[in-house]
């Protein structure tokens, strides 16, 4: 993901996160809310219950990974994903599919 496409900022997660529509899944809370103009911007966060920094770190790559094979970032909308502890890096294709299932309507 590019750079002007990622949330970087604790204040605009806190933004978002507060006032914007949530989808739960086993793995991940999603949240979404619309934008004026623009590409999409997603945030990702993954807490110290997923384990250490390197698992951290490969939960974050695998979801960029995923968005990239599987979410059109032209459309205006903020998105958080969040990964909740019952992530599992072993098993990346069912979390891949999770992920794409949950958010292939958002922003319409």
């Amino acid at each position: 993901m590019k750079k002007e496409n990622r949330i970087l900022k604790y204040e605009e997660f806190s933004e978002i996160i507060g006032s914007s529509r949530r989808i739960r899944t086993p793995h991940f809370l999603i949240n979404a809310r619309k934008r004026e103009s623009g590409e999409a911007r997603i945030g990702i966060s993954v807490s110290k219950r997923n384990g250490h920094a390197v698992t951290r770190n490969k939960i974050k790559r695998q979801i960029r990974y995923m968005i990239g094979q599987g979410f059109d970032l032209s459309r205006p909308v903020d998105i958080v994903i969040v990964a909740r502890a019952a992530y599992d890096t072993a098993d990346f294709e069912k979390e891949k599919l999770e992920l794409i299932d949950a958010i292939k309507n958002i922003g319409e």
